[in-house]
């Protein structure tokens, strides 16, 4: 069976350069698409050489490559990255976030407990 493109980019895919990426953006572990974005709009307009006046304008170059090679490496990781649409699949993701949501059930601050102490 023949690879496909994606299957083959995804294996060349080097972590420590995607977590040196979403750093340079001040992402954490996890992160939305919108999330990326934004962070990426946020650092452009603080460092962009243009609008920068606390940085010097090789400096505002040098760490605008930074954040540009940050944004387009977490980008082709996002738009290389295959989804599974199998039943399988999507109810494994649907039970990972119930399981997330059900950790809150029973937090002394969210969950019923909480609930309780208030109504006192």
């Amino acid at each position: 069976m023949q690879k496909l493109e994606t299957e083959t980019i995804m294996e060349n895919i080097d972590f420590n350069k995607i977590d040196e990426a979403r750093k340079i953006l001040g992402l954490g572990e996890k992160a939305t698409l919108k999330e990326i974005k934004s962070a990426y709009r946020e650092k452009a307009k603080k460092y962009h050489p243009d609008s920068a006046h606390d940085a010097s304008k090789e400096e505002c170059d040098d760490v605008m490559k930074k954040i540009n090679d940050a944004h387009e490496t977490l980008m082709d990781y996002c738009e290389n990255y295959v989804y599974s649409f199998k039943k399988e699949s999507v109810e494994k993701e649907k039970d990972a976030y119930e399981r997330y949501m059900e950790s809150f059930e029973n937090d002394w601050l969210w969950g019923k407990g909480a609930k309780i102490k208030m109504k006192r």
